[in-house]
């Protein structure tokens, strides 16, 4: 017999061995052939679970029980927040708009290299916690930064105009308020309870305003993580599920306390990768308070460079891992006064023993200026304590400074509030020309506020920003003109305006109508 004949007749005699066990099978199962696979008998129940996996699954029911109760709970306290940022459009460019001063010109202005100084709106999305029955939200400085209008969407689908109480780029934090009362909230949690492996669940807008509230959950990966994103960091790390949108989002545990602010992902793709961050609530807690009491945030200072020591030089001191080492003290700052120096290691501040030398800056920068310390370091081999009166920040001071100058800059001398046109007036100073992108030479009346609802936004398309230029045929320089002439015009009359939109050099002036 061939080789090639020889091996055929072996793959045969395999496939009919193949076929006779599979009936054999086949026929001694009766579960097969009496079951609903061939038969007509009744089909059966799978077999009850053994006892001791019977307990684990009663366990897992009552976690997911837990997580519902707690996304319940949590729900309506969490919002989406919509902002809406007018960009000045430059004019000219290169190659310019072929269609500019024709009618195609606002279909076309933005692809030819060139604007026409138009206001372009760009929108933005993220999540926010509602921390006070009285309309205060949390959520991220990046969220708002720089909005001109935003919008709070509750999760029963009630939308609310938002105004920034005051933000805080140096932690990445903001407080949004709207016009409600008696809301549900969130309550603070103990950061010191906190625990590597502790469950935790996120909710917030990822990716866009239809998947609001979308609720996901994981534990605490990590604690004391920090990215080089803010200022401030001691970042509570989570394989929550977390997506752009869901910024400002709060993560809580399974009590249902705000225990971080979700605020960003480490990815390769942009999208959620298994590691997210968020701002710890005893950072958030002292930010949020002082925005709501003063509109600013003061931080201790220190006067410090530090950073980690090696675990070597741990274990030979016999120190915590996470201690500091003092790599330079700045003359004159509070740590100078209380004697610390170059090489300096801190174990502990404030009776709390260093987790990792990130706590250092976290723990500071929660107390205030003049607040004291006591610092327990080790220098050479002696142990030693201080107590430190802490300083303000330079780059605090040095903003609430500037904060103050453009809030004196942009009160308005005098003002109207235009209630029964929806919108408010008054003269243009220099912060809000250049704010709006107007020129030095620019005066008038601008429009400060508008309502979204009313007949100068929906109808007149009027914006905040807006100079008003010329009311009723007669030109416009100051509030006390509009004022004149606004006055002599009879209710029920519809006016003409002329407003500008863009500033001197994108120079755009259209006109509109509305009803006294």
């Amino acid at each position: 017999m061939s080789t090639g004949t020889s091996r055929r007749l072996s793959v045969a005699l395999l496939v009919v061995a193949a076929f006779i066990a599979g009936v054999f099978f086949v026929t001694s199962s009766g579960a097969f052939l009496d079951g609903t696979l061939f038969g007509s008998a009744e089909a059966q129940q799978a077999p009850a679970v053994r006892g001791d996996v019977s307990e684990g699954i009663e366990t897992a029911t009552e976690l997911g029980e837990a997580f519902a109760a707690v996304a319940e709970a949590v729900n309506p306290a969490v919002v989406s927040i919509s902002s809406t940022q007018l960009v000045r459009q430059p004019t000219g460019g290169s190659g310019g708009n072929p269609f500019q001063g024709t009618p195609f010109e606002q279909f076309f202005g933005d692809g030819f290299g060139g604007g026409n100084g138009q206001a372009i709106p760009r929108s933005g999305l993220g999540s926010g916690a509602i921390v006070r029955p009285d309309g205060y939200i949390v959520t991220n400085n990046h969220v708002v930064e720089n909005a001109d209008e935003l919008v709070v969407r509750f999760f029963d689908g009630t939308t609310l105009p938002g105004e920034i109480v005051g933000t805080d780029p140096f932690a990445d934090l903001a407080v949004v308020k709207v016009d409600a009362d008696r809301l549900p909230y969130l309550g603070f949690g103990n950061d010191d309870e906190l625990r590597v492996g502790q469950w935790v669940i996120a909710v917030g807008s990822p990716l866009q305003q239809s998947l609001s509230n979308t609720v996901t959950a994981g534990i605490v990966s990590a604690l004391g993580r920090a990215q080089g994103i803010n200022g401030l960091e001691n970042f509570i790390q989570t394989d929550a599920s977390i997506n752009p949108g869901n910024s400002g989002g709060p993560l809580v545990n399974l009590r249902g306390e705000l225990i971080g602010i979700n605020t960003a992902i480490a990815t390769r793709t942009g999208g959620f990768q298994g590691i997210g961050f968020a701002i710890p609530v005893d950072i958030v807690e002292n930010v949020v308070g002082q925005l709501i009491d003063t509109g600013d945030v003061e931080r201790g200072y220190l006067g410090i460079s530090f950073g980690p020591i090696s675990q070597s030089l741990a274990r030979a001191l016999d120190v915590p891992v996470g201690s500091a080492q003092v790599s330079s003290v700045q003359d004159g700052s509070a740590a100078d006064e209380a004697g610390l120096a170059d090489g300096d290691i801190i174990i502990s501040v404030g009776g709390e023993e260093l987790r990792t030398s990130n706590d250092l800056l976290a723990i500071v920068a929660n107390q205030r200026p003049g607040d004291a310390l006591d610092i327990e370091y080790i220098r050479g081999e002696d142990r030693r304590t201080t107590t430190v009166e802490l300083g303000i920040r330079p780059q605090d001071e040095q903003a609430q400074r500037q904060r103050r100058d453009r809030r004196n800059d942009d009160e308005e001398p005098t003002g109207r509030s235009m209630d029964a046109l929806g919108m408010e007036l008054g003269e243009l100073t220099a912060g809000a020309a250049q704010k709006f992108g107007y020129g030095s030479e620019a005066a008038g009346v601008y429009v400060t506020d508008v309502e979204r609802n009313s007949e100068a936004f929906r109808d007149a398309n009027i914006r905040q920003g807006d100079l008003i230029v010329n009311l009723d045929g007669e030109p416009v320089r100051s509030l006390r003109e509009f004022e004149r002439i606004y006055d002599q015009i009879e209710d029920g009359e519809t006016f003409l305006l002329t407003l500008e939109r863009g500033g001197q050099d994108g120079r755009q002036l259209y006109r509109t109508a509305l009803t006294k």
